[in-house]
């Protein structure tokens, strides 16, 4: 086997010889070994050697490979301003090297992971402008190729980033660009007919419109784009945007413009026809809307309809023998009776479901099934508290945890710690429905010991992958009881379980619970900076080597979370906000603390 050595020799050699390619390969070869043997150093530098060669010969596709490994070879290295200063180098060059090659998408993202590591905020400034410049380039080609879809949100996330770097003129003038083009493109597609379009774009130029703070022309074009959306039969969609438009009447005190654009998105969502399923809870928001501006009689109607749907789809439950489909299915009826002014009826349907959860609790406990009969206390209660009977819920919830103690406890006896971690912590669940938090403690200590006792358990048996499930459920109970040393405990077992998940191949699932020691670790030991950089160093990796673009861009919303930037933060949150779906809340949360830790 060749050695490292030997094959930079040769790859050196190759490159006196005139062979850049021959050279380029033999420098990937040993960047190679290097990485195997966990030299980081010694491969960043072999691979940057490639991708610098791979780029004098205009192979870009090659050479971004080589920059991309070289970076990630930086980032296991240990964290320090001097590495920090090299990925900003690596990435530059390699941001050069796809510009060049009018890959402007991946020359903004070479830009972007620059600024994320650039030290000085006016580094940073000059990469994101660099980075918007890039977008703009991509834009300019999606407009020749009258994509104006893709060309209008490009334009939008430049708009952005000027204005987050400072530069206001420039900001509003792509936004300008962008409005313009979005009303051009709103023209041509209705001349083809295609409402969809028109209607998008037009929603399109709202947003920026927003932005620059022309809130009337934007409602005007909500408004606007909801009557294409109508003509397209897309009633969903024209409510939505009547309704968005409805909120930013509210914010200007519009009262009656507001009624009327509430008033819009009731009837659209009334005028939809589809899926009971679908239908029946935008009949719900309708109903609630029209209540709200006191059309009293509409409201009746949209209730009514919704009663009607809710009605069906709990008969074919029943049909189906599917009883828990078709309790929940009645209480959105009885919901809707309650609010169309309909309590009696409301009543009589509540006490129909109240009743089958507490008879089925009862043959539940004839038939020995323990679990089935808490849960049902359990539905038993939630129901109860929906009619304000309070204290009937609260006892049914005491039934439900006690049981919960009782299983919990016989599976401890008979060594199953799996078991009886799920039960403590069923127990927990009740314990704070009961707004007991000394036992909610209690519960999710236990339910936390108990699942380490599980991890252990599964760690003799040779099942790594139930080892590490059972240490992040330990390290979640342990989190729960919001207890300053069970905190600890929590970031203690997490990065554990992050590290075995990483370990069997599951770099996705380490990620989600190194999200989570993050999280836990900016919420409530800010001071500890260094062990906040070791979990973004470890995500990071994680982030390249799948090359999973979401993580990507939760890694760069943390990186601006890290460095106190909430304004970066907010827009790249903004700009993957579909995409970031699951995790919005959890995202929100983080630049919400980053901008009130800015203010302090």
């Amino acid at each position: 086997m060749t050695s490292q050595k030997d094959l930079l020799e040769q790859a050196n050699a190759r490159l006196e010889a005139g062979d850049k390619v021959a050279a380029a390969e033999s420098f990937i070869q040993a960047a190679k070994s290097f990485k195997s043997e966990r030299m980081n150093k010694e491969a960043a530098q072999a691979y940057e050697k490639a991708g610098t060669i791979y780029g004098e010969l205009q192979m870009e596709n090659e050479s971004i490979s080589a920059f991309d490994e070289a970076t990630l070879m930086l980032v296991r290295q240990v964290s320090s301003p001097e590495v920090h200063r090299e990925i900003v180098r690596l990435n530059i060059q390699a941001a050069k090297v796809a510009e060049d090659a009018l890959k402007y998408k991946q020359a903004a993202n070479f830009y972007f992971r620059a600024a994320d590591f650039a030290e000085m905020k006016s580094e940073k400034q000059e990469f994101t402008i660099a980075a918007a410049d890039a977008l703009e380039n991509l834009a300019d080609t999606y407009e020749e190729e009258k994509a104006f879809d893709k060309a209008v949100a490009l334009l939008r996330k430049v708009g952005r980033l000027y204005h987050a770097s400072g530069d206001e003129d420039l900001g509003s003038r792509i936004n300008d660009r962008a409005i313009k083009m979005s009303i051009g493109w709103s023209e041509e597609a209705k001349r083809k007919n295609d409402f969809v379009s028109a209607g998008n774009a037009l929603a399109e130029a709202a947003q920026v419109m927003h932005t620059e703070g022309d809130s009337p022309e934007a409602i005007r074009m909500m408004m606007e784009a909801g009557k294409l959306y109508e003509r397209s039969n897309l009633f969903e969609k024209a409510g939505n945007i009547y309704d968005a438009a409805q909120e930013a009447y509210k914010l200007q005190r519009l009262t009656s413009a507001r009624k009327q654009a509430i008033m819009k998105a009731a009837e659209a969502y009334m005028k939809m026809d589809g899926k009971p399923e679908l239908v029946a809870p935008l009949l719900v928001k309708a109903g609630n809307m029209l209540i709200e501006i006191g059309s009293d009689m509409k409201a009746r109607w949209a209730l009514k309809r919704a009663n009607e749907l809710f009605g069906q789809l709990a008969e074919r439950a029943a049909a189906e023998k599917d009883s828990q489909s078709e309790m929940s299915y009645l209480r959105y009826q009885a919901m809707c009776l309650k609010n169309w002014g309909k309590v009696e009826q409301a009543k009589e349907i509540y006490e129909t479901v109240i009743s089958y959860f507490l008879s089925q609790a009862k043959a539940d406990e004839g038939s020995g099934n323990k679990e089935f009969q808490a849960q049902s206390f359990e539905e038993a209660a939630d129901v109860l508290e929906e009619t304000g009977r309070s204290a009937e819920a609260k006892g049914h919830l005491e039934r439900a945890l006690e049981i919960y103690v009782q299983l919990a406890d016989e599976c401890s006896t008979q060594g199953e710690a799996d078991e009886g971690s799920k039960y403590y912590s069923k127990a927990a669940d009740c314990a704070s429905k009961l707004g007991n938090e000394e036992r909610t403690a209690s519960f999710h200590l236990i339910a936390s010991e108990k699942a380490v006792a599980a991890a252990k358990y599964y760690e003799e048996m040779g099942v790594p992958e139930l080892e590490a499930v059972w240490v992040r459920t330990a390290g979640t109970e342990a989190l729960k009881t919001n207890e300053i040393e069970m905190i600890e405990k929590a970031i203690e077992l997490l990065n554990k379980s992050a590290a075995s998940f990483k370990g069997i191949n599951e770099p996705r699932d380490a990620f989600e619970d190194f999200l989570v020691v993050f999280e836990t670790l900016y919420d409530r030991f800010p001071r500890r900076i260094d062990d906040i950089s070791r979990v973004i160093k470890k995500m990071d990796d994680i982030a390249m080597t799948t090359g999973d673009s979401v993580l990507t861009s939760i890694m760069s919303i943390l990186h601006a979370v890290e460095s106190g930037s909430h304004i970066g933060a907010l827009l790249i949150l903004q700009e993957n906000e579909e995409d970031l779906l699951s995790k919005r809340d959890r995202l929100h949360a983080l630049v919400e603390t980053a901008k009130f830790r800015s203010r302090s």
